[in-house]
């Protein structure tokens, strides 16, 4: 007897459901893209429960006659590719027909649709069986599709489902997303009955920008446009200095379809040179149109990889029109500086006294230091409580850095190789420091000896030669001393002479207001001001005078964010680990004393040698090592 069979329909529909619908995000990219192909100039998504239990997405398009209705549920219905000939001219966002037939399998959906020259539209149903049933449709003209009990027959794809917080928050992505690469377009989100977004149409992208990231965000972006062969390229990039820790600001489109792609990326990093900074992106909305032959989309189910026909050509392209846009802007600057010498300077080449005064008032911008830098000395961790950390570059009285390191026994640094990873987020008791050990199985270093591209310290040990790396041992001090605060209810906080209003996007003041009591915890005071911006009245003690507070509180966000964290409730340890986003990077240059207090500082923790992300802030390269590599032994 035959093993092989012949699997139904209804599964198969279901296991290629897997690949197109991932999550409620994927479910409103692909209605939001139909709604797009049908010529739609305003659309509305409607979301309850984080899209567990409705997704609708409502548009004022081209709408389907009774026909068309019944046949787009069919597998690989499509109105968009014909032959095989139009595979290789794809210019509109959906064209596999396996969208609506994969939502409906792993659904309860419910289509309603409409021509604008028609009567009577139609309104079509599927149940979790694959049960198709029609019924006469009176509404507006165009399309609606609701979507609800998402996974409802597939348990298993529910269950690793991430918090509705998250989900909400890929929503909003995509969302913006297709918002920023369709200006012409109105969109409107709304979150269990709450307008979260509203962008009328407007044909300009900076306004756009300004919806959705805000104005600090546009100020800071220079835009652009440039031609290369048959390629257009426009958008804004970011000025220098101005800086994300990930490439989640990086938004590529392409024939207005968001991608990512290697070679963009590439040709972004050739633009900036030496312009960019180690271990930083900037931020940049690029919309490239190219000839579609020359693009090819049909890659994977989700259309979100793409490979060009000359990678090269592209990554080329990009970097001139980053580059450009950069020199551009400093010839502007010297442009409008000689505009202003011609026409106010006098021919001695002072301001007039009238100029001055029409133009004089008070105005008080806060600046990041108000004070000039204090001496570029530390106290030792040693003579500090265990829980305290160091930040460098403080003032030290002469007897206090006179005290001598008290040694530490070669038989207390042997250690086992892992902990539990709760050991590593446990609190730690402000009054008594438990005794746990750590992960490095080396002797702990006695002398440093050098620093390796501002990054790694070059330290001796009895055992060898120990590497330590400069930005996660600060990041472990610091965290074990903002557990100890919140643990003990006792944050160390510095009020701002002047509150700072800072601008963020609005799925990270969702995050910073939803648990405004961890951030108190952590010692920042925030409150709303409306809109993308915050008030900040207060900070944590700990960061480094080389981070603003807006850079801080931004990297500290985008960390729980990239850690599926930005849920009601974001766990006291999460938000001490994302609080480290302060700690000295690499390449940061730092004083001799500033060293000392690391290596001091890595002791008194109760778990020195891994980061709060589990890495090492130390590595031995042992004496037997040394002499093996050496030939010796």
């Amino acid at each position: 007897m035959s093993r092989i069979k012949i699997m139904s329909r209804t599964l198969a529909s279901r296991i290629a459901a897997g690949e197109v619908i991932e999550r409620p995000a994927s479910v409103v990219k692909e209605l939001v893209e139909n709604s797009i192909d049908a010529g739609a100039v305003e659309i509305t998504v409607e979301i309850e429960r984080a899209g567990s239990r409705l997704i609708a997405v409502t548009d004022n398009g081209c709408g389907m006659d009774h026909e068309d209705a019944l046949l787009a549920l069919q597998q690989h219905g499509t109105s968009k590719l014909l032959d095989e000939s139009d595979l290789n001219h794809i210019m509109t966002l959906g064209f596999r027909g396996e969208a609506l037939p994969s939502i409906a399998s792993v659904s309860k959906f419910t289509l309603f649709t409409r021509q604008p020259d028609v009567a009577d539209g139609i309104c079509v149903m599927s149940d979790i069986d694959g049960n198709i049933t029609s019924r006469p449709y009176g509404g507006a003209p165009g399309t609606r599709i609701e979507v609800r009990d998402l996974f409802c027959n597939l348990p298993a794809r529910k269950k690793f489902l991430k918090s509705p917080a998250t989900e909400e928050h890929h929503i909003e992505e995509i969302f913006s997303m297709m918002a920023l690469a369709h200006v012409e377009i109105g969109f409107k989100l709304i979150i269990d009955k709450r307008v979260v977004l509203h962008t009328p149409a407007s044909g300009k992208l900076e306004y756009r920008l300004r919806e959705i990231f805000g104005k600090s965000f546009v100020d800071n972006m220079l835009f652009f446009e440039h031609a290369e062969g048959g390629l257009y390229l426009s958008g804004c990039v970011a000025a220098p200095g101005f800086t994300r820790p990930s490439r989640r600001d990086q938004r590529i489109f392409i024939n207005s379809r968001p991608v990512e792609a290697q070679a963009v990326y590439r040709g972004i990093k050739d633009g900036y040179a030496t312009l960019a900074e180690p271990g930083r992106y900037n931020p940049v909305v690029l919309f490239l149109e190219m000839p579609p032959e020359d693009i090819d989309v049909n890659v994977h189910p989700a259309k979100r990889e793409v490979r060009f026909k000359s990678e090269y050509t592209i990554s080329r392209a990009i970097a001139a029109a980053v580059s450009g846009a950069l020199r551009q802007t400093g010839e502007h600057r010297s442009e409008a500086a000689d505009g202003f010498n011609d026409k106010f300077l006098t021919p001695s080449g002072k301001l007039p006294l009238a100029v001055i005064m029409e133009a004089a008032e008070i105005s008080y911008n806060p600046v990041e230091i108000e004070q000039p830098s204090l001496p570029e000395t530390v106290i030792p961790l040693t003579d500090l409580s265990e829980n305290e950390a160091v930040i460098p570059k403080l003032p030290v009285s002469e007897e206090t850095a006179d005290t001598p390191e008290e040694p530490v026994p070669a038989e207390t640094a042997e250690m086992p190789e892992k902990l539990p990873p709760e050991s590593m987020i446990a609190p730690v008791s402000p009054l008594v420091r438990p005794v746990a050990p750590a992960a490095f199985s080396g002797v702990w270093p006695h002398r440093i000896i050098g620093v390796v591209d501002n990054t790694y310290i070059l330290a001796e040990s009895t055992g060898g030669l120990v590497l330590i790396d400069q930005h996660a041992a600060h990041e472990r001090i610091m965290f074990e001393k903002i557990i100890a605060q919140i643990s003990s209810g006792k944050s160390e906080c510095q009020r701002l002479l002047i509150p700072e209003t800072i601008e963020l996007p609005r799925s990270m003041i969702k995050l910073l207001l939803g648990n405004r009591e961890v951030f108190e915890a952590l010692g920042f005071e925030v409150e709303s001001a409306g809109g993308t911006a915050v008030i900040v009245s207060s900070i944590p003690v700990t960061p480094c005078a080389h981070q603003s507070v807006q850079s801080w509180l931004y990297d500290m966000l985008e960390e729980l964010l990239d850690n599926g964290s930005p849920a009601s409730a974001v766990p006291p340890q999460f938000a001490a680990r994302a609080a480290c986003k302060a700690a000295v990077k690499a390449h940061d240059p730092l004083p001799p004393e500033a060293l000392e207090s690391l290596i001091s500082g890595l002791r008194s923790c109760r778990q020195g040698t891994l980061c709060p992300h589990g890495r090492p802030t130390m590595v031995e390269v042992s004496l037997r090592e040394m002499e093996r590599r050496f030939g010796r032994k």
